[in-house]
């Protein structure tokens, strides 16, 4: 698709909005990031920052996380650019929140604990 302009709708920078950038590299997502207590090194390749996620997460549910992350920044960035709403991390911690509960559902008894503290530990 052409388009007049390809940056980054969640941060100010002028910089291309590619996969890496966004769920990666992008000042808002890094923010989103840090608030499930994750710190991304943008000088690794995302192979070697899944890694780092998931040595950092260390719960066999790491992957899930990861990918609600994700599914969330993906979300607020198609609704500032479809319906003109503004990012915010507020909004990111209620729909994490949600969506985790959601998945907790589904997810299997032996991680009831884990779970439980996990989510305990972020506050």
């Amino acid at each position: 698709m052409l388009l007049q302009d390809y940056s980054c709708v969640l941060c100010t920078s002028t910089e291309d909005e590619s996969e890496n950038h966004l769920f990666l590299g992008c000042s808002f997502a890094l923010q989103c990031w840090n608030w499930i207590n994750l710190q991304i090194n943008t000088n690794l390749d995302p192979f070697q920052i899944l890694q780092s996620l998931k040595d950092q997460l260390n719960v066999p549910f790491f992957m899930e996380i990861i990918i609600l992350m994700c599914w969330i920044i993906w979300k607020v960035r198609n609704d500032v650019i479809f319906r003109q709403l503004q990012p915010s991390l507020l909004r990111i911690k209620s729909d994490f929140r949600i969506e985790f509960q959601h998945l907790w559902l589904r997810a299997k008894k032996s991680y009831s604990p884990r779970i439980d503290q996990w989510i305990v530990n972020l506050g």
